[in-house]
């Protein structure tokens, strides 16, 4: 009685090893597979559509990146210092700048020379509420962040919130646009 109780822990305890090196492996060999099938169905899943493209044609749109996004919170946060040199490092020299007030800026230096010149009573405080990333095309480059924010006055009331575009392309910002949404 006692050989048949030793021969089937014995047994036991070699099938539980055999099985979970044998799951182990296929599990690894599946994800592994699980991996590489997100991967290609990433690039060709899409997520939606627009015309909005200087040739015309439909475009579907894909999902971006975290970098772009980061890029974003980064300068939201240089922004937020008011360090306006550290600011035209995330922008191209020839950045596009289109303002909820209608300005337009064709280059990063007017840009920066408008918001370095607000005066302090003008002040407000915003908080970054979201951002995401939406891709034309994953394989040519170039990605657009929104990002929403909720802007409060010095009193600490919500008055507007802000929605933001920004054109990505090689890890600078070449075209920003606002678009606000007053709530008084």
């Amino acid at each position: 009685m006692k050989r048949i109780k030793l021969a089937t822990l014995l047994i036991v305890i070699v099938s539980l090893n055999f099985s979970c090196v044998t799951n182990t492996e296929t599990n690894s060999t599946d994800t592994e597979t699980n991996s590489t099938d997100t991967e290609t169905n990433s690039t060709e899943r899409s997520i939606g559509f627009t015309n909005w493209s200087d040739d015309g044609e439909v475009y579907k749109w894909y999902l971006g990146t975290d970098a772009a996004v980061d890029l974003v919170v980064d300068l939201d946060k240089v922004w937020e210092k008011q360090d306006y040199a550290k600011m035209r490092t995330f922008f191209a020299d020839t950045a596009k700048f289109y303002k909820r007030d209608g300005k337009f800026f064709d280059n990063t230096t007017d840009f920066i020379n408008e918001i370095s010149s607000k005066d302090e009573e003008e002040a407000t405080v915003w908080k970054l509420l979201s951002a995401y990333s939406v891709d034309f095309d994953p394989s040519r480059g170039g990605e657009h962040v929104q990002a929403s924010f909720e802007i409060t006055n010095k009193a600490g009331d919500v008055i507007r919130e802000l929605h933001e575009q920004y054109y990505i392309i090689d890890s600078k910002i070449v075209q920003w646009r606002q678009f606000s949404l007053p709530l008084k």
